[in-house]
């Protein structure tokens, strides 16, 4: 391997974009963007904003059967995510399946949306380990070491009892 392509690997980021480009939405009408995350856990951001038309737009991230039920004229999926003419949004995603990125414009005229869709595999979105405080610690140690000692206690004073009898 080249000494070029192994920087290349080396620095290379752990952001992927996936799409940056403008998408023509139809008044009363929604188009999708499919996005198939196949090695979770990622992080998926969207931004988007109204580049042309005045109208406002919805965009929500939708799994596969989200995207069904809007192609067969089922709107509920869609009911999360508010009209805006910008917004951005970050998911953590831990189940792999087909998504898709959903621009419904509610306007009276065409909008031409300005969609970015980018993954992000690093560490930064995802939920980080908690630990306990020392004193917590302490606690759950003595009250464990105490119903531990009482249980050996209690058992030996029946084995005893037992073995006298």
């Amino acid at each position: 391997m080249s000494a070029a392509a192994l920087l290349l690997l080396f620095f290379a980021s752990e952001q992927q974009t996936l799409l940056d480009e403008v998408v023509d939405v139809r008044p009363a009408d929604f188009r999708y963007v499919q996005v198939d995350l196949k090695q979770p856990p990622v992080t998926i951001h969207y931004e988007f904003h109204v580049v042309s038309g005045d109208g406002l737009v919805r965009v929500v991230l939708v799994n596969q059967e989200g995207l069904e039920a809007l192609k067969q004229g089922d709107r509920d999926p869609l009911r999360s995510g508010a009209f805006q003419k910008q917004g951005s949004f970050s998911r953590l995603i831990s189940v792999p399946d087909e998504y898709a990125v959903v621009i419904e414009n509610r306007g009276p005229g065409r909008a031409g949306v300005r969609l970015r869709v980018s993954l992000d595999f690093s560490e930064r979105g995802r939920p980080q380990a908690r630990y306990l405080s020392p004193e917590r610690r302490w606690a759950v140690i003595g009250i464990s070491a105490s119903v531990f000692l009482a249980i050996v206690f209690y058992s030996a004073r029946k084995l005893l009892g037992a073995v006298r009898s």
